[in-house]
């Protein structure tokens, strides 16, 4: 187990020493200073080892360090975004910023190439060659004080796609239309303050973020992603809010903090006919009411310590990732009996520990977690135990330079062969790494990054490279393009995104 934990492939091993290298070639011609780079700017794209939607989006997630004690703690001095759990708990003091009422947002164009797929040989099929997105964009964000020791905050969101209407628009399905060609949706809505001096509460849409890992997802179970362009967006921007109840409590050096999910959401896949998922076919999904029985809970405990953090975390949930089930067969004249499928959720418990420990220019990273409950349809009446373990470690010894590096592997206990095979695709041991370079030049204004995925062993199941260079422009403005390249392997999931490889530019002025 522990050696296909760090197995790598050869490949993926030059890559790397390839981008360790890299801060050493001719790094003297610029003028470079000392930053250590935004834990967020890591997304992953992955989450889970599953075989759904997201073989590693689903699976492992972020953490970061407590910030001030609960003494320095102002709640409505600072309106930050959720970037991490500890950071978004306890705000720090500012000065000169009396406003009662604060506006912030962004704006753009988001564009992006496809340089693999052909256009099709007649009108009676989509056209996802070429120019696959033309999206101007608009987010505001609006934090109002209410008296001394409560806040409020509201965030919205819109874009609209042109691209559809620059190909034949009536090729398009009514679903991919609908789901990717505008939107426009209220993000987080919530009301926070301090009740009792140590005991915080936040009541409304939010994100709340569990676990140390930046790329992967373990603990981090609650918030339902995005996953409708798989890999282009970073995990802080595609996590989606759900309304909660969160109670925090603060004592000497601990953190004991309470969750209720009070409405039922799943990752948001890309819909059938799209780029990102070939298939045509429909299957029904069931979703579960949101109800007081549904309910989804968690609990967490908050350690922080000289050099180093832990916590414990506890959740009764419904996984965001669904898993096939055959509900009936149904004879076909011609063809013989055609299975017909059904999404269902399990509701699982997760119990797990999640480590970080700062250590010179090295920030060491673990975690761990069991989950009760999986259900599948090769073996009825049976729920099974999954066990996952996650180590990384970030290095930011360089000058304006930092590399990262996350291994997760997910395994099934109780195994059976019978479970490889459809519809369930389940495998005993699920491994994935991640490999995050990030490097600054020009005085921090121009910032490369190149993020590599593998999934499997050897990465035999697939995965995905990512690189990126943006350009501060100026203060408010930046100008973003690379490029994605997927590779295909045994999965179902990345075998469908082999011809999506693609270009992409985006331009953003934030306020």
């Amino acid at each position: 187990m522990l050696n296909s934990l760090f197995s790598l492939n050869l490949s993926f091993i030059l890559v790397t020493a390839l981008l360790i290298c890299v801060p050493f070639i001719g790094v003297h011609d610029f003028a470079i200073a000392q930053e250590t780079p935004d834990e967020s700017e890591m997304e992953e794209t992955l989450s889970g080892f599953d075989d759904e939607d997201s073989v590693i989006e689903d699976a492992l997630s972020g953490f970061d360090e407590d910030e001030s004690a609960k003494d320095e703690k102002n709640i409505l001095s600072e309106f930050e975004e959720d970037n991490n759990i500890q950071n978004s708990d306890k705000t720090k003091e500012t000065t000169g910023n009396d406003d009662w009422n604060t506006f912030s947002g962004y704006t753009g164009i988001s564009l992006s190439y496809s340089f693999v797929k052909e256009p099709p040989e007649d009108n009676s099929n989509s056209d996802w060659s070429g120019l696959t997105k033309t999206r101007p964009f608009f987010s505001l964000t609006l934090d109002t004080k209410l008296g001394r020791n409560w806040k409020s905050r509201i965030s919205a969101k819109a874009f609209y796609d042109f691209s559809f209407s620059l190909k034949e628009r009536d090729t398009f399905s009514n679903e991919v239309l609908n789901e990717l060609e505008k939107e426009a949706e209220i993000r987080e809505f919530y009301l926070e303050g301090t009740l009792f001096g140590s005991l915080d509460i936040r009541l409304g849409s939010q994100i709340l973020v569990w676990g140390t890992a930046d790329s992967l997802r373990v603990i981090d179970v609650l918030n339902p992603t995005d996953n409708r362009e798989y890999g282009m967006t970073d995990l802080e921007d595609v996590r989606i809010p759900l309304p909660m109840t969160r109670i925090d409590y603060y004592f000497g050096s601990y953190k004991l903090q309470t969750v209720a999910v009070h409405q039922i959401k799943f990752n948001k896949s890309a819909p059938p006919g799209s780029d990102y998922n070939p298939t045509k076919t429909k299957i029904k999904e069931v979703v579960p009411e949101s109800t007081a029985e549904n309910t989804e809970y968690g609990l967490s405990l908050y350690g922080t310590f000289s050099g180093w953090d832990a916590s414990i975390h506890w959740a009764q949930y419904f996984d965001d990732e669904a898993h096939l089930m055959i509900t009936d067969m149904n004879f076909v004249p011609g063809v013989g009996l055609v299975p017909s499928f059904e999404y269902r959720h399990n509701r699982l418990t997760m119990s797990g520990i999640a480590l970080s420990i700062t250590s010179g220019n090295y920030i060491w990273k673990a975690e761990a977690a069991n989950f009760w409950g999986r259900e599948f349809n090769n073996i009825k009446d049976k729920k099974f135990t999954t066990t996952e373990i996650l180590l990384g470690t970030e290095y930011s010894g360089w000058s304006d330079t930092s590399l990262s590096i996350e291994s997760g592997v997910k395994h099934l206990n109780e195994f059976d062969q019978i479970l490889e095979v459809e519809p369930d695709y389940q495998l005993e041991d699920r491994i994935a790494t991640t490999v995050n370079f990030m490097q600054d030049y020009y005085n921090q204004t121009l910032h490369l990054q190149m993020l590599g995925t593998m999934i499997g062993e050897w990465g035999d199941d697939g995965g995905l490279n990512r690189v990126s260079l943006e350009y501060d422009v100026m203060d408010a403005f930046s100008i973003k393009g690379g490029v994605m390249i997927y590779q295909s392997g045994d999965s179902l999931f990345f075998h469908s995104l082999n011809n999506n490889d693609r270009i992409f530019f985006e331009a953003r002025y934030s306020f």
